[in-house]
């Protein structure tokens, strides 16, 4: 039984305090942020013990694994299957802090699937938060006012492609909420949410204690249209395990006891997402805006999360 977060997270202050495991493989993708670049240092002190494997999108669900120089696909299991057995390792790091949520998706639920095929003992995130975000108070809610420069459009994360055949008044949405209101905007203009229960989640504390009220001040006025202030959440910003605790408590609230995620905010509150959705393949459908983002929205890096998400899941 899922307890606390301390059972299954590590907060790092700085990247001198992160010692990997032994016999891994730790998979990373380098990004417009510097907060990604952690994995240099980690390099150099490591040495040879671990396997550095960078990843690179080469076009929409498809990876580039840049050690090999060889095509994956995201969406396709056996190329997943192929890409991991590349790696004879049993531990497995995903330092999503470069890397999408469409990537993180298809590498977290394809290790998870593999797992004892693999012969893993386990799978760890890490994420680097940024020490601050390049925002400012918006005028407008509009895409292009926000930190993404604009969204692809509603469609499945690879591996997650699952419409539940419900009526709308059996429905609950989650919105992870981060600082745009824009895209909480696009995703109850694209579902029709009039009969849906919306639960709105905050991310408190944020990484930087203002944070919250700058998500409030993004997502005021689809919040003020629906109606739904009544019903916010407030979860850890930075806490995989908190986020997979809330939506355990929430989904308990549906009265189909199925539920639709729409992660949009902070990376930790993603990857709870899709870890849910892993977990409750029948019930949960994750509805993701993809947006496209070619600005550097962050300076710095600050703290450092790492979490065992196969404990989180196997605990349930």
């Amino acid at each position: 039984m899922i307890k606390d977060n301390y059972l299954y997270t590590t907060v790092y202050n700085t990247l001198t305090e992160i010692v990997l495991g032994s016999d891994c493989t730790y998979i990373y993708a380098h990004s417009i942020e510097g907060r990604s670049f952690i994995v240099d240092e980690l390099i150099k002190c490591d040495g040879t013990k671990t396997n550095f494997v960078e990843l690179k999108e080469i076009e929409f669900d498809f990876i580039q694994d840049e050690l090999f120089n060889r095509k994956f696909n995201l969406r396709d299991s056996e190329s997943m299957f192929e890409f991991y057995s590349n790696y004879c390792k049993t531990n497995i790091y995903i330092d999503t802090s470069g890397l999408n949520n469409r990537i993180c998706a298809s590498l977290l639920k394809n290790a998870f699937i593999l797992f004892d095929k693999l012969g893993l003992k386990d799978i760890r995130v890490i994420y680097a938060e940024p020490e601050e975000y390049n925002v400012v108070q918006f005028s407008s809610e509009g895409i292009f006012n926000d930190l993404s420069e604009s969204i692809k459009g509603i469609d499945p994360l690879p591996g997650f492609a699952n419409i539940i055949p419900y009526d709308q008044e059996d429905s609950i949405l989650i919105a992870l909420l981060g600082f745009e209101g824009g895209r909480f905007k696009y995703i109850l203009e694209n579902i029709e949410p009039n009969k849906l229960i919306i639960y709105p989640v905050i991310g408190v504390p944020g990484f930087r204690p203002e944070y919250p009220f700058v998500a409030y001040w993004g997502n005021r006025r689809p919040l003020e249209s629906n109606d739904i202030w009544p019903n916010i959440r407030y979860v850890c910003a930075n806490s995989i395990t908190d986020v997979y605790i809330l939506l355990i408590k929430l989904m308990r609230d549906s009265p189909s006891g199925r539920i639709k995620i729409a992660p949009i905010g902070t990376k930790p509150h993603a990857i709870g997402a899709i870890l849910f959705a892993i977990n409750n393949p029948l019930t949960v459908e994750i509805i993701y805006d993809n947006p496209k983002r070619e600005k550097q929205r962050t300076a710095g890096v600050g703290k450092i999360i790492e979490c065992s998400v196969y404990k989180l899941l196997k605990d349930k």
